[in-house]
């Protein structure tokens, strides 16, 4: 193999060495003056009135429903196509997790399936904005407000990403966005939390460090005294000055990463759209702009997903599969009695995914290299 593409990569530049460098140099490289002004940078970026910066987008979720008051003996609908944090968080919270099936084209939570899974326990809908297309949040919106249930986006994949006028957290109670080191934007590791509600937002501060009343920073600056109060049981969720120093010059590059991979994309479905056993992803319209975060294709009946990707690997293209629906893992089909239900898209769907490299430090030929090896390995095993 000449060439070999990764499923994924980083984008991390000079400025971001730079960055993280200063911290380190600073004296301070816990949760202070450089992760507070990367929150306000955000709150801007979003149009958010509150956010928290964390050290994981499942933190933040967790944090999402605990200060939202959802707890013991409360439902909170998750679609079955997620990472497992979307649902284990909810369990954490104390609540119960209620599993539904997604869109056939789209993998997006189905705003129906949400509905018919309504009991007078609902207390909460989680929206997870699937390879960074968000869902139908207007119309879970209107159906949250008509139960009075709260509304959650795990926007883990979508940053950027706009839907209908709106973008992600724009009309939720809470959303919560990752920066793993894959994700449109990286810390290495990191979340975010943003809240429409103020207090809301405060208890989820407090939480977020140990339900301390004063964080570490004003109780370590030099005059300050150390003395503080322990409001509530809290966790250790912040994120230090090292990582939102990264994460600060990622978001400056926010546009520019997502416009390639939105090229990327482009390349893709032109390169593939006539390539018999596949079915390509959605394209980007006026209303429903992906950030591109991942490009799942589904396979056509057949093609042992599997082996497809067993053989792109001997080309030198890296693949992966998102995801396995929650309801096929042991611990959810024993611990969840939503579990047993029936997901007819989910697990035809799972046969069929595979996600194709797509990040900004993909060259021209990369792209062409994978979109050639689909090509021949497509065509070897449909038989053309």
């Amino acid at each position: 193999m000449s060439r070999q593409v990764p499923f994924a990569a980083p984008l991390i530049g000079a400025a971001e060495i730079e960055a993280v460098t200063a911290v380190l140099r600073s004296g301070w490289i816990g949760t202070g003056a450089v992760t507070a002004d990367t929150e306000q940078r955000f709150a801007d970026y979003l149009g958010a009135p509150h956010v928290l910066l964390l050290n994981s987008g499942t933190a933040a979720l967790h944090l999402a429903l605990l200060a939202l008051g959802i707890g013991p003996g409360d439902e909170v609908i998750v679609p079955t196509v997620t990472f497992t944090a979307t649902a284990a968080t909810v369990l954490h919270a104390g609540a119960v997790p209620v599993l539904v099936d997604v869109e056939p084209d789209t993998l997006r939570i189905d705003v129906e399936a949400v509905r018919r899974a309504l009991t007078p326990r609902t207390r909460a809908v989680v929206a997870v904005h699937f390879a960074g297309r968000m869902a139908d949040v207007r119309a879970l919106r209107s159906l949250c407000d008509a139960h009075g249930l709260r509304l959650i986006e795990d926007s883990a994949h979508a940053l950027p990403a706009e839907r209908d006028g709106t973008v992600p957290g724009g009309i939720a109670d809470a959303a919560a966005f990752s920066f793993f080191v894959t994700k449109p934007l990286t810390s290495a590791e990191g979340g975010l939390l943003t809240m429409a509600d103020g207090d809301a937002a405060a208890r989820a501060r407090v939480l977020s460090a140990h339900g301390i009343d004063r964080d570490a920073f004003a109780r370590h600056s030099f005059g300050r005294s150390p003395h503080y109060d322990v409001v509530a049981p809290g966790l250790k969720y912040n994120m230090p000055d090292t990582a939102s120093a990264l994460l600060r010059c990622q978001l400056d590059q926010a546009d520019a990463m997502r416009a390639r991979r939105r090229d990327i994309a482009t390349a893709y479905l032109a390169a593939l759209a006539d390539l018999p056993g596949l079915r390509l992803p959605p394209v980007d319209t006026p209303t429903d702009t992906s950030s591109w975060y991942l490009f799942v294709v589904q396979l056509g009946d057949g093609l042992d997903r599997d082996a497809v990707a067993a053989e792109l690997h001997r080309h030198g293209v890296g693949t992966s599969v998102h995801f396995r629906p929650l309801h096929q893992f042991s611990y959810y089909r024993t611990e969840v009695a939503s579990a047993a239900g029936e997901f007819p898209v989910a697990d035809d769907a799972f046969t069929r995914v595979l996600s194709l490299p797509i990040f900004p430090g993909m060259s021209d030929e990369d792209i062409e290299h994978v979109a050639t090896a689909v090509r021949a390995v497509l065509e070897q095993a449909v038989g053309r």
